[in-house]
């Protein structure tokens, strides 16, 4: 189990849809919520999420 930090190098590789969902109803939202969090990357957001299947994130 190891704990992915996703920031603006990785964030277009990494998947944060565990936070979202990955079904087609919700990629617009995750497209959404990456261009968001790459605006807050700036002002020091930090994202971690869980490299296991489910919901596990930190925000």
């Amino acid at each position: 189990m190891a704990i992915i930090t996703i920031n603006s190098a990785n964030i277009d590789r990494e998947h944060i849809c565990c936070a979202i969902g990955n079904d087609k109803a919700n990629q617009a939202r995750a497209l959404t919520k990456k261009d968001w969090m790459r605006e807050r990357f700036k002002d020091g957001l930090v994202f971690k999420r869980l490299n296991e299947r489910g919901k596990v994130f930190i925000e």
